[in-house]
């Protein structure tokens, strides 16, 4: 399993862009390139190359072609334990097609450069030398004298090539279809040389150096030294650029100033004094010229853009958290159920509650706990940021170049982890080694558990995991995106919980061939079969994975085959109801993800499309598994539905490239394919579309009609009673039916409450949406009253007279799942047909819920959360759907008699009324209700309650304001 948070997790290793400055890819050590535009910023493309073990799969380098057709690749590709690869990916469709993977390399690629025609590629490598390739991967010719790494090379417009490497020498060639032809060479005396670029107008060549910080400028016809920049007083400047027009000189790398790893720019060719344009916090990686500037990548992993001046204008910025001295901030509670950790360096510390499946700000009385480290007796000395700590004068068996990052002491201080750049280590007091672990990047925090069971590493990535300290198995990991709020955690197997919108973050990466681009789906694909709160926890309890799972599975063939020892006598009017469809399988197996695989997208047609046509062509090709054809592609534009293709519609699922015309409003707009089989959706793939000439302007999206399904349910049977949800329910409806006129032409309301809001009327409501609502209309649900969940299952509790037993029939929490479980399928609201009508609506739909109230449980004084989530991120799933939820998925709502409406509701309302309409044009926007009702939710509840609101991209008005 993989992170996605839609940006890079290590070190940026290449930055490049076409001639025009369209496009830049970027290369990782993550194993991922991204394709950005690049005026926008926007990420276009994953490439996945295939990916093995430790470093195999990782990108050293990548290069562009100029006309921007090709993205080169290649690093360490490994399999075999010999030889590497050369990936030719296509930028637009961010496939790898047919006889674009040359295979047999006999070492790591360390760079790569495209000739200025597109025409020919140079391959540098670890050790070997130097290919040349054709851009159809015919060979053109080698030069195998190279005693260390080619890290550095660059084509001039006359088509000659220039290379260095860190065995000191410069070389110069000639290309073209006969082959490759050694110019000229020769040994730097100042230094080892890591980057050369030539000036454009091709007469002079740059040369950066690993070790030394100033730039040699060098005669590109004798590669005599012309000049050499000043010196910067700590670093050096091993990566070097020049601007468009060639009056400035840029250099970078580990040089320092102001306290940042900083970008000089030098004046007159690099004649002229540097002057710091930029900065990063960690390394600079990578440098590559645009047309009117430059990009700059870092180990941070981060990119930017900047003009000539230094101003930035695009910034990528890394989405994982940085646990870099972290140190005692990295706490860890006695039963390893809580950790606090901070996102950022020096940034405020956020608490992560595995038992309750929440995050929120650390507070003081958290009882979570710092390391323990050598300082209170015992344990390592000269660890920090060292290659030889040691106990008293032993030292420590590492590897050779392993760099000891972090430290904690057990609690009995007789043993202790030690977190390096590639392990985790467990030692005795004395020092001899109990175990190793390889993790995935540098443990830059680690702490040991009160009960000494668990080892916390805090790593590189992003992620926190639990690793058992009795023999450093890794059990847990956990994923935290920066902004605080998305999260998710995920045991060896794929078993996973989450917050709201946090499904993405994490992944299943399948190779498909060692010739092919890999697949990618995220965990919420698989949703039904892995989405498993409780084995999360039992992880916890029971230390292995695989108990947790046995003793979900033992508790659930006890839940089946039992019976309560007292009937409800509230139901027994009906009969009783069949036990609903069993849950998906618990697979232990980390493999049975393959068997179960959801469609895959292939996209023929460019990513981005620049037009003035009204309609898009979109050309695609569907892979399926053999016994899971695709039942339905759906198309959206803006994430409004459009098209629903049936397999009646679609010729193939083996490969066949379809075609579909796309009808697309006069602005710049976003297309997204969607397929399903039975196992599941595809990711989406998306085009977007740009108009080609400035759009007259449009007016505000207006909609013909605004149809309502409200419902508030309060008057439950008395034990379970609500006091504001038919206000709410009756407060939202008026405020809503006054757009009539407004935003909307008219609005046809459906309003069902207390009583009238039984299980039929609601399932015939959601009928009525789905057969009524039309692509110039909108559908709004809004449901406010009791849910819960049967087993992963979320349920709406209707109005019925019956729907509730009494507290008094059951004699535990467990009587009362099994009638649950027996009855809600039959007397509740399934979430899936909530979701299924809300995906299905062809015009704008939005859905506001309100369910998340303490009391459905079996005995008094007892709370269940009724847990949202896995129902939210089913209609989250295709991004086509506004969601208002008063909650996050384990929170509950409060009411309050004297705010006349639960908080939610009152935010909401408030906020159509006017306090969202920031812009101060009458205008309440799905991004403006949203940042008005997180903070006056927060403000009612003291904080104790934290709406969560999906908005889909496209923030047409969703209300005018209304008195």
């Amino acid at each position: 399993m993989r992170i996605e948070a839609g940006a890079h997790l290590s070190l940026v290793t290449r930055v490049s862009t076409d001639a025009q400055g369209r496009w830049i890819v970027s290369a990782s050590e993550d194993k991922t390139a991204r394709v950005w535009d690049a005026t926008t910023g926007r990420l276009l493309s994953v490439l996945r190359p295939p990916v093995g073990p430790e470093s195999v799969g990782a990108l050293y380098a990548a290069a562009l072609s100029p006309d921007g057709k090709q993205v080169a690749l290649g690093g360490n590709a490994a399999f075999d334990g010999k030889s590497h690869s050369l990936y030719l990916f296509d930028r637009s469709t961010g496939r790898l097609p047919l006889k674009s993977t040359l295979s047999g390399l006999e070492a790591p690629l360390t760079q790569l450069a495209w000739s200025k025609d597109s025409q020919f590629v140079a391959v540098g490598l670890r050790q070997s030398g130097l290919r040349i390739f054709q851009r159809n991967l015919a060979f053109v010719g080698s030069d195998p004298e190279y005693n260390e790494a080619i890290y550095g090379a660059d084509f001039a417009a006359d088509g000659r090539l220039v290379t260095c490497s860190l065995d000191g020498s410069i070389r110069l060639y000639r290309v073209d279809k006969r082959g490759l032809t050694r110019t000229a060479r020769k040994q730097m005396p100042g230094g080892r040389p890591y980057a050369v670029a030539f000036s454009p107008d091709g007469s002079l060549i740059a040369v950066g150096y690993q070790d030394a910080g100033h730039i040699d400028v060098l005669d590109a016809a004798s590669l005599s030294v012309r000049y050499s920049t000043a010196a910067t007083p700590e670093g050096n400047l091993g990566r070097v650029a020049w601007t468009a027009d060639g009056s400035l000189l840029i250099g970078a790398g580990t040089a320092r100033a102001s306290e940042r790893f900083a970008v000089f720019g030098f004046a007159d060719a690099g004649r002229g004094p540097g002057r710091e344009l930029a900065g990063f916090s960690n390394i600079v990686t990578s440098l590559a010229p645009l047309r009117d500037g430059f990009i700059a990548a870092s180990a941070e992993p981060s990119w930017a853009t900047f003009d000539g001046s230094g101003k930035r204008r695009l910034f990528a910025r890394p989405q994982t958290g940085d646990f870099r001295d972290a140190d005692d901030k990295f706490k860890v509670a006695a039963d390893a159920q809580r950790v606090s950790f901070p996102t950022t360096r020096g940034g405020e510390a956020l608490l992560f509650d595995l038992a309750k499946g929440d995050i929120r700000a650390y507070a003081a009385d958290a009882k979570v706990d710092p390391p323990r480290l050598p300082g209170w007796g015992g344990g390592p000395s000269n660890w920090k940021n060292s290659t030889a700590p040691k106990v008293g004068s032993r030292a420590l068996v590492l590897r050779p170049g392993e760099v000891s990052r972090s430290v904690a002491l057990s609690p009995d201080k007789q043993r202790f982890v030690l977190g390096t750049e590639w392990y985790l280590r467990a030692f005795d007091g004395d020092g001899n080694p109990l175990w190793e672990q390889r993790t995935p990047a540098a443990a830059w925090a680690v702490n040991i558990s009160g009960d000494g069971r668990w080892v916390l590493a805090a790593l590189g990535d992003g992620t926190v995991r639990w690793y058992r300290m009795q023999d450093g198995k890794e059990q847990l990991s956990l994923f935290v995106h920066v902004d605080g709020k998305r999260w998710i955690i995920w045991s060896p197997a794929g078993y996973y919980d989450t917050s709201l919108d946090g499904e993405d973050l994490v992944g299943w990466h399948l190779n498909r061939g060692m010739n092919q681009a890999s697949d990618f789906f995220s965990v919420g694909r698989f949703r039904d079969r892995f989405y498993r709160p409780e084995i999360i926890q039992g992880i916890v309890q029971t230390m292995d994975e695989g108990e947790a799972v046995r003793r979900v599975q033992a508790a659930a063939v006890a839940l089946a085959v039992s019976e309560p020892t007292v009937r409800p006598t509230a139901v027994t009017s009906k009969p009783a109801a069949p036990m609903p469809p069993p849950q998906a399988p618990l697979a232990f197996e980390k493999t049975a993800v393959a068997t179960v695989l959801p469609p895959v997208i292939d996209l023929q047609t460019d990513s981005q499309i620049e037009t003035s046509a009204n309609t898009v062509p979109v050309r695609f090709a569907l892979r399926s598994p053999p016994d899971a054809p695709v039942s339905e592609v759906k198309v959206r534009v803006n994430d409004k539905l459009v098209r629903s293709l049936d397999n009646r519609a679609l010729r193939s699922t083996r490969g066949d490239v379809q075609e579909v015309q796309v009808a697309v409003p006069p602005v710049d707009s976003q297309i997204r394919l969607f397929a399903a089989n039975k196992n599941g959706k595809s990711e989406p793939v998306v085009v977007n579309v740009r108009r080609s000439v400035e759009p007259a302007k449009v007016t505000e999206a207006r909609f013909e009609k605004l149809y309502l399904l409200i419902i508030g349910v309060s008057k439950y049977p008395e034990e379970w009673k609500l006091d504001l949800a038919e206000k709410d329910a009756q407060d939202f409806n008026y405020h809503m039916v006054r757009q009539a006129g407004k935003l909307y032409g008219t609005a046809v309301p459906r309003l069902l409450i207390n009583e009238q809001a039984t299980r039929e009327k609601i399932l015939e409501g959601l009928r009525w949406l789905r057969e009524n609502v039309g692509e110039k209309d909108a559908g709004i649900v809004f449901m406010a009253g009791h849910g819960d969940r049967v087993g992963p299952a979320y349920y709406f509790i209707p109005g019925d007279p019956d729907v509730l037993p009494s507290r008094s029939a059951f004699k535990s929490t467990q009587e009362f799942d099994l009638w649950k479980q027996k009855n809600a399928p039959q007397r509740w609201v399934p979430g899936e047909e909530i979701s299924r009508t809300l995906l299905g609506l062809k015009g704008r739909a939005a859905f506001f819920i309100d369910t998340c109230h303490s009391g459905v449980n079996a005995r008094p004084g007892q709370s269940t959360n009724p847990d949202l989530t896995k129902a939210l991120n089913e209609i989250n799933e295709e991004r086509g759907v506004i969601v208002f939820a008063s909650s996050t998925g384990k929170e509950l709502s409060q009411e309050d008699p004297a705010w006349g409406n639960g908080a939610f509701t009152k935010a909401i309302i408030e906020g159509i009324r006017g306090g969202a309409d920031f812009r101060k044009d009458g205008l309440i926007r799905p991004s403006t209700l949203q940042s008005y009702v997180t903070e006056r939710v927060m403000e009612l509840t003291k904080k104790e309650q934290r709406p969560v609101v999906f908005t889909v991209g496209i923030d047409d008005p969703i209300a005018v304001k209304s008195q």
